[in-house]
C-alpha cells in the first residue's frame, strides 16, 4: 500500500516541480518579463509554497482528528483551486510598463508586480497543500 501511494502521489507532482523549473525561464523569454522580475516571482512562489507547507501540515493534522477523509479533502480542493492562480500567473498580461523603456529608464509600474506576487504566492500555497496526505 505504501508502493501505491507513492506511486499515485508521483504523477500529481511533477507538473508543480516542472513549474519550478521552468516558469523563470518562460517569464523571462516568451512573456518579456525582466529575468530579475521572474526571478522574484519565483522567489515569491517559493515563500508561497513554504507557508502553503507549513499550514497544510497543520490544516491536515486538525482535519484528521475529526476524520480521516477531511485530509483528502482538503487536499483536491487545494489541488484544483491550485490551477487556477496558476493560470492566471501564466497568462498574465505583461506590458511595456513592466520593463525597461527604449532609453533604458526604468519604467516599472509597481502595481503590476504586486499582483503578479499575489498571484504567484498564491498558486505557491495551493500546490503545497496538496503533499500533506500522503
Amino acid at each position: 500500500s505504501v508502493l501505491l501511494g507513492i506511486f499515485q502521489g508521483s504523477p500529481g507532482c511533477i507538473p508543480w516541480g516542472i513549474i519550478n523549473t521552468y516558469l523563470n525561464d518562460y517569464l523571462s523569454s516568451d512573456r518579456g518579463l525582466s529575468v530579475e522580475g521572474a526571478t522574484l516571482v519565483i522567489t515569491v512562489f517559493g515563500v508561497g509554497n513554504f507557508v502553503g507547507t507549513f499550514f497544510g501540515g497543520i490544516g491536515c493534522s486538525y482535519l484528521y482528528r475529526h476524520g480521516p477523509q477531511y485530509p483528502a479533502i482538503l487536499s483536491s480542493c487545494a489541488a484544483i483551486a491550485g490551477c487556477f492562480p496558476l493560470w492566471g500567473l501564466v497568462n498574465f498580461s505583461i506590458d511595456s510598463n513592466m520593463n525597461e523603456d527604449n532609453n533604458g529608464n526604468d519604467n516599472k509600474d509597481p502595481k503590476n508586480y504586486v499582483m503578479l506576487g499575489l498571484i504567484s504566492s498564491l498558486a505557491g500555497v495551493l500546490s503545497a497543500m496538496t503533499t500533506k496526505t500522503l
